[in-house]
């Protein structure tokens, strides 16, 4: 859990994208808020891509576990 004045809080990142709309340069973004470029640059990118939504903190979980257990193996494990 955050503080309500972090960086990168959902507000923080909305700040992001009201100083781009108003004309701001990502690095100029970046050196303001305190963050790299590459951080603003993917926050922007979310924002165009899924709107306000895109800005919301997502799981870490990963996607897929290639190396993943057999089914049997974890049965036994969790036995």
């Amino acid at each position: 859990m955050s503080h309500r004045n972090a960086r990168l809080t959902i507000h923080g990142r909305l700040l992001f994208v009201e100083r781009a709309q108003a004309g701001w340069k990502q690095a100029h973004i970046a050196a303001a808020m305190g963050v790299s470029r590459r951080c603003v640059k993917r926050w922007l990118d979310r924002y165009q891509a899924e709107g306000e939504a895109g800005l919301s903190d997502r799981s870490s979980r990963p996607h897929h576990s290639p190396r993943r257990s057999p089914a049997s193996t974890e049965a036994a494990v969790l036995a």
